[in-house]
């Protein structure tokens, strides 16, 4: 009956205009620069991909990236790099993606979770020191939603102890702690460019470095990666094209129902989906290789979302400050986590979030034009339909995210300044 009820539901946002989600479609992009994105599908212009490396490379400071198919396979080939295995510990927030605990698992480490911090929902100091051992020979430290984390008091306790640093910035881009870029701080920086991240290659991410002999190193391995298939990267193309047409309000409902039918249709069929989701789980078998190269179409995608991003920046900074205005305006008492007004931070969002004892309902509320479903860490380990306990989590390790989590309450903040205006105008009208 409830999946009656939630395709019924799915039926009526194919006719629900506006309707927001948290990806943001290509709708800047000529037919003339589609063709030419289209044109480099299974063709491999390492010219393309390098260039894409610089400019990337280049919004967060003087160091250099090196792109893979996914971010999670840059942060297994790091790990593999420095020579991370087992009997060894890697240190993830509680509140992350499957994908991270998959990859650490790959390269043979425990995961050891530690808590988030409520005023930032980002990586905390304090569980993170409470969580080394000898055994630990790296931290990863997170930055949600575009908030940054603690990162200075982790540094200091990375450096104390001699251990590597990564900087979790997949959900993170231009944000800064007293005028630092987040991702200048640890010893590398993940980032991811999948479909719901700041700057959008539909997948793909970057491990980026200030120290070059790592960078070398990291170029090395991944110039042995495989490419990915054929079949697999015109999959990959067919989904740019559709979220390039219905990844807009106007039409987003759409997506939402192509989607439902798409994941139908592949239990039916066993077929392969459009994206590389076999390491959500704690198997380390995919119908694809990993790591692998990043596709130069996507590469070519991201180079003109690197030329577009000083712009989409400001105005994502300025769709944040409407927001937290119009929030405080319609609702009293608003839990909005402290970093939100900590002056040392610069925030860029990816999205507004906070977490309330009645999140709940305030989600049902904005479900009515907002994607909700994609609300991120309503529970620690998101993405997966595994046992959390088969990733090596257990209920109690992490009581703030498991507390805070099913009252998480997200919106988004990809959105350009029209649409800012008409979300900001229902959000007006409903009773929060």
């Amino acid at each position: 009956m409830s999946k009656i009820s939630s395709l019924s539901s799915a039926i009526r946002l194919f006719f629900k205009r506006p309707y927001f989600g948290f990806i943001q479609g290509y709708f800047y992009l000529t037919t003339e620069e589609i063709e030419k994105i289209g044109s480099l599908v299974a063709k491999r212009e390492d010219d393309i991909v390098k260039k894409y490396e610089k400019g990337y490379a280049s919004l967060v400071g003087e160091g250099e990236a090196v792109a893979y198919a996914a971010a999670r396979m840059g942060f297994y080939d790091l790990m593999r790099l420095q020579g991370i295995g087992k009997s060894d510990e890697v240190i993830l927030p509680g509140a992350t993606c499957a994908v991270m605990v998959n990859a650490v698992l790959r390269a043979g480490a425990t995961p050891i979770f530690a808590d988030i911090d409520p005023d930032t929902f980002g990586s905390s100091s304090q569980t993170i020191a409470v969580c080394i051992t000898p055994k630990t020979r790296m931290i990863v430290a997170q930055h949600s939603f575009g908030i940054p984390c603690d990162i200075e008091s982790i540094v200091e306790l990375a450096n104390l102890r001699n251990i590597f640093l990564l900087e979790d910035c997949a959900l993170t881009l231009g944000s800064m702690v007293n005028n630092v870029v987040v991702g200048n701080f640890g010893d590398a920086a993940l980032f991811s460019t999948d479909h719901s991240k700041p700057i959008n290659t539909l997948t793909g991410g970057l491990i980026y470095t200030k120290n070059a002999e790592l960078a070398r190193r990291l170029r090395i391995s991944q110039t042995d990666c495989p490419d990915l298939s054929t079949a697999r990267q015109k999959a990959l193309w067919r989904r740019f094209l559709l979220e390039a047409h219905y990844c807009v309000p106007g039409r987003y409902g759409r997506m939402v129902l192509i989607d439902i039918f798409a994941s139908i249709r592949k239990r039916l069929t066993h077929s392969e989906g459009d994206f590389l989701a076999d390491d959500f789980s704690a198997s380390s078998v995919t119908n694809y290789p990993y790591p692998a190269r990043l596709p130069a179409f996507l590469a070519a995608v991201g180079l003109i979302e690197v030329r577009r991003w000083a712009k989409v920046a400001d105005e994502r900074k300025i769709t944040l400050m409407r927001l937290l205005d119009t929030l405080t305006e319609c609702r009293s008492g608003v839990y909005l986590p402290a970093a939100y007004k900590n002056k040392e931070l610069q925030i860029v969002p990816l999205r507004l979030a906070w977490s309330q004892p009645d999140g709940q309902k305030v989600r049902s509320v904005l479900r009515h034009f907002i994607h909700v479903p994609w609300t991120w860490f309503m529970s620690p380990i998101i993405a997966t339909k595994e046992p959390l306990e088969n990733l090596g989590y257990y209920s109690g390790v992490c009581p703030v995210s498991e507390r805070i989590g099913p009252n998480m309450v997200n919106i988004p903040c990809n959105l350009d300044r029209k649409e800012a205006d008409l979300l900001i105008s229902l959000i007006r009208k409903i009773n929060l």
